[in-house]
């Protein structure tokens, strides 16, 4: 049945992507039903008609549309996917397709898998028993188990936040629906791609970034060369979309409290890649001098009455402190 190459198809992209984002299941979804296109009395078939009236004239049934060649020849045509979007929203179409043709070959009638190298009929099983029929128990006992694959793996894709995390990502990507999935997904770094434009120059930025924290309503981001933004208005990105991806950061958070230390050894101690926010009071602070911080990225480092204070400051950031006193402070370091 249609529905249960769609299941099939959902449960098992799901899998092998890693993905719970809705273009890709619906493109797993149509590749499941392009094997039917040989017949007009699938439902397929039915809707794009004339394409498959020509395909049931020139072909047998079960035999081109259900080909390997096929899958591959839809992963080769849509390679410029691969690298515009990503492997996983490439890979849906034709895996949709591959695991739907697979899925026949344990029907009582087989399909032509390898056609047309090989014109045979290929099957799972030895036992013609055994073979599935369609619309008998045996297909929706596949269906209900396909079915139950594609709802953990939804489960375990979304975060555990399940289909309402998921509705939420989709329906909602704003910046502050990423800042509520930090919330719930503590000690968590999560990659987003933001859609939106630079306040600064009013550049247009569709790029990745890790979500590594909030401020108020805003977003903090780590960009992939290492600069920190705001998201939101009012900070460096007013975002249009915030797109959440699977992606995950392990994030170990401390908080250290620091008395009577020389800045460069205390610099020097910090775990690489960590990022640091708080407040250090700092013996002779009005000679600290600071460079100009990066237009359209957030300043990490910024002189206080008596020191200075920080803002998910890298250990680079840090290094115009090294030949200061630190007389006290407390501060969270992050670690990703």
């Amino acid at each position: 049945m249609g529905i249960t190459h769609t299941a099939v198809a959902l449960a098992g992209v799901s899998v092998l992507t890693g993905s719970a984002d809705i273009s890709v299941l619906l493109l797993a979804a149509i590749g499941s039903q392009i094997p039917d296109l040989d017949t007009t009395k699938s439902w397929i078939g039915k809707a794009v008609y004339p394409l498959a009236s020509f395909l049931e004239e020139k072909y047998a049934h079960r035999s081109a549309t259900h080909s390997i060649f096929l899958s591959l020849a839809i992963a080769t045509l849509t390679l410029p996917v691969l690298w515009l979007y990503g492997w996983q929203l490439w890979a849906a179409l034709p895996l949709g397709h591959l695991l739907s043709c697979f899925s026949d070959c344990s029907t009582k009638l087989g399909c032509q898998f390898f056609w047309p190298i090989n014109k045979d009929n290929w099957v799972i099983g030895l036992n013609p028993q055994n073979r599935i029929e369609t619309g008998k128990t045996a297909d929706y006992a596949v269906l209900a188990s396909a079915i139950c694959v594609f709802c953990i793996s939804f489960y375990l894709v979304t975060g555990g936040g399940g289909l309402g995390a998921w509705a939420t990502r989709t329906l909602f990507p704003t910046e502050r629906t990423a800042v509520e999935l930090l919330r719930q997904e503590n000690q968590k770094a999560i990659a987003v791609q933001i859609e939106g434009v630079r306040t600064v120059d009013n550049s247009l930025v569709n790029d990745k970034f890790w979500a590594i924290g909030a401020d108020g309503g805003k977003l903090i981001v780590r960009s992939i060369s290492g600069q920190i933004m705001r998201i939101g208005n009012g900070g460096d990105i007013i975002a249009k979309r915030v797109n959440v991806l699977p992606e995950r950061l392990d994030v170990k958070t401390r908080r250290q409290r620091i008395e009577e230390a020389e800045a460069a050894e205390w610099v020097k101690s910090l775990p690489s890649g960590a990022l640091v926010s708080g407040i250090l009071e700092i013996e002779d602070s009005g000679e600290i001098n600071l460079p100009i911080a990066t237009p359209g990225a957030m300043s990490t480092v910024n002189k206080s009455a008596s020191g200075v204070s920080l803002d998910y400051a890298s250990k680079e950031d840090l290094e115009p402190l090294e030949e200061f006193f630190i007389l006290s402070g407390e501060v969270v370091i992050k670690q990703l």
